[in-house]
């Protein structure tokens, strides 16, 4: 058999295998082995895609109140908080200095960052507010959520994927947030 035959063999074969699930993807070479510098190369990770996080700007009232659910928060800070920021995220729980209480169930407090310098807050409180809605720039700075005077804002203290704990500055209580 001559090396081309070879080459198409072994690509023949190699796309079979693939298709079937019995073997991943590879780029034969000109001598019919695997390209050493392939994307499938087992020297070389394959990059993993990440994907822009995106986030309309819009209180969702249609969307039910998020359950406040259990109290567990991030100890630390997570991974990049300008990327985990972004998205619809519930107030879910207050600690005012005796521990996590759950927010009341006729309380709806929602944070929407379309992006890192915009802030939609949204809140429907029974008997204060209904279904408000206050759209501001603001700044990330560090892990610092600078708002316009006269709010104070907040330090976003540990986070991971889905929860974000936050130091309000005016009265210094943490909140306890979850993604929606």
């Amino acid at each position: 058999m001559s090396r081309s035959q070879a080459t198409i063999a072994a690509a023949f074969l190699t796309c079979v295998l693939a298709l079937t699930g019995c073997a991943a993807e590879t780029t034969p070479g000109a001598n019919g082995q695997q390209d050493p510098k392939s994307p499938s190369s087992p020297s070389e990770p394959a990059e993993a895609k990440i994907e822009p996080v995106t986030q309309e700007e819009t209180c969702d009232w249609n969307t039910a109140r998020l359950d406040s659910g259990s109290a567990d928060a991030p100890a630390a800070a997570g991974s990049d908080l300008a990327t985990v920021l972004i998205g619809s995220w519930q107030h879910t729980h207050i600690d005012s200095g005796a521990g996590y209480e759950a927010v009341k169930p006729t309380t709806d407090i929602r944070y929407v960052f379309p992006s890192t310098s915009r802030l939609l807050y949204c809140q429907d409180v029974k008997g204060a507010t209904a279904q408000a809605e206050n759209a501001v720039n603001i700044e990330l700075a560090g892990t610092e959520l600078v708002l316009p005077s006269p709010a104070t804002g907040y330090s976003v203290t540990a986070w991971d994927a889905d929860t974000m704990v936050w130091t309000n500055h005016r009265d210094g209580s943490l909140y306890l947030l979850k993604r929606r």
